[in-house]
Order: structure tokens, then C-alpha cells, then sequence
């Protein structure tokens, strides 16, 4: 059985992908896309290397710039990385699946042409459909997880957290607080600019639930996430998801 299957039920490139590990500081990082995961990579990779040698024009997400550490890749052992008692400490940043499956919607979906070539065929549609929010969510419930693309599947399965425990689940609802507690916790030294939440990717979801949600679509997200709610603490009623 490969390494990774222990803890993960996903391929090894997408364990890399998501996994960032600190040499200096010791800690674990494991990314949920759209839930601050460009601002929180951008402040763990400064306070890597104090800034040094960080291309400013290059993307966070490109792992091959990061001077993070990924777990296969790098040879790490997996069961000192992600056992019971690891010496690393594990954390991630979650969202409210009401909030996360609208902005994933309107940024991949019903935003850019060329964010929707890539992920309207993965959905079994045409790269120039207009694709709505209950069409969207439909042929999300078909899929497998393992098939998933990253920005829509559940967070507790790409957290694993079912196998894996965490020191700290920041949310993305309380952000700045949550990421300074972390950032002071951790000791990590970085320029006040870096934590604010100033990304590409907002889509201003949190305001626009009510334009998006009716009986059908809540139903759906409910059925979908289910285990996101039940794990990370969040209530099904759409009226505290903002």
C-alpha cells in the first residue's frame, strides 16, 4: 500500500499539492481552497525564509516557488508528519459549506471564460455553457469525492478527518482574528500588509447568499457536505451561514 493511503484517500500529487510543511517552525499546514488558502500561503511562505528570495510576481499556489516543504516529494516520513504523536503541529482554515459552494460557483463556474474551459468539461459540460447554481450542484452530487476538484470537494475529506487530528481549524467566517492567534502562536515574523485578506479570488458569496439559495440548492449543499456540517460545527440553517 503506498505511504500516503494510511492518512489520505487521494492521490500522492494532490497530498503534495495540499501539504505544506515548515522546516523552521514545525508545523503542518494542510490548505481548503477557498477558504483563505492564498492569503494564509502567502504569509507562511514569507515567514519561511523572512521574505528572502521570494519572487514577488510568482503565484502562491505554485509549489515548485514554495519554500514550504511537500511530504512525498520531500521524503518525509508520513507517520511522524501525520500520526497520533507527531511532533508537528497540524492546522487548516475552514469555511461554512453554504458560503464555500456559492464562491466556488461564481468564481470557476460562472466566472471567467477561462476558468470555466478547465472546469465545465471535469462536470460533464460544454467549456461555454451557462451552467446555473442547482445544474452546478447536481453533477457535483454525482461525483466521487476522489474525482473532485479541489475547490468544490468536501473539506473533511480533503482534511482527512476521519484519520488526521489538528491542533488548530481556523474559519474562514472569523479570518483575521483566527490567522493573527496563529500567527502569534506559531511566532512567526511577518509585515502587518501580508495578513489582510486582500486576494484574486473574492467573490463577495457571504452577501449574495440569498440570490443563489432556495429549497433545492439548500437541500442539495446539505446532502453534498453533510459530513462538513456534522465535523466543523456548522449549523444547516442558511440564515447563520453569512
Amino acid at each position: 500500500m503506498p505511504r500516503h493511503r494510511r492518512y489520505f484517500p487521494y492521490p500522492r500529487r494532490r497530498v503534495d499539492y495540499l501539504t505544506h510543511i515548515s522546516r523552521r517552525h514545525d508545523y503542518v499546514y494542510l490548505e481548503v481552497p477557498k477558504a483563505g488558502c492564498s492569503v494564509v500561503k502567502r504569509v507562511l511562505q514569507h515567514s519561511e525564509v523572512d521574505g528572502i528570495g521570494l519572487d514577488p510576481a510568482a503565484s502562491v499556489h505554485d509549489r515548485s516557488k514554495s519554500p514550504l516543504a511537500a511530504p512525498l516529494t520531500d521524503g518525509f516520513d508520513m507517520d511522524v508528519v501525520f500520526g497520533p504523536d507527531s511532533p508537528y503541529f497540524r492546522f487548516s482554515f475552514v469555511r461554512n459549506p453554504y458560503t464555500r459552494a456559492l464562491s466556488c460557483y461564481l468564481e470557476k463556474i460562472a466566472g471567467e471564460q477561462w476558468l470555466r474551459e478547465i472546469r465545465l468539461p471535469a462536470l460533464g459540460f460544454a467549456a461555454d455553457a451557462e451552467v446555473s447554481f442547482a445544474e452546478f450542484l447536481h453533477r457535483v452530487r454525482e461525483q466521487d469525492p476522489r474525482r473532485m476538484d479541489t475547490h468544490w470537494a468536501p473539506q473533511s475529506f480533503l482534511l482527512s478527518l476521519a484519520r488526521i487530528e489538528y491542533g488548530f481549524l481556523g474559519r474562514f467566517e472569523t479570518f483575521q482574528r483566527d490567522l493573527l492567534r496563529l500567527v502569534e502562536t506559531l511566532d512567526l515574523q511577518v509585515p502587518a500588509d501580508l495578513l489582510e485578506r486582500r486576494t484574486a479570488h473574492v467573490t463577495g458569496a457571504d452577501q449574495r447568499l440569498r440570490d443563489y439559495y432556495n429549497p433545492e440548492t439548500v437541500s442539495l449543499v446539505r446532502e453534498i457536505y453533510r459530513e462538513d456540517f456534522e465535523r466543523l460545527g456548522y449549523g444547516i440553517d442558511l440564515r447563520f451561514a453569512a
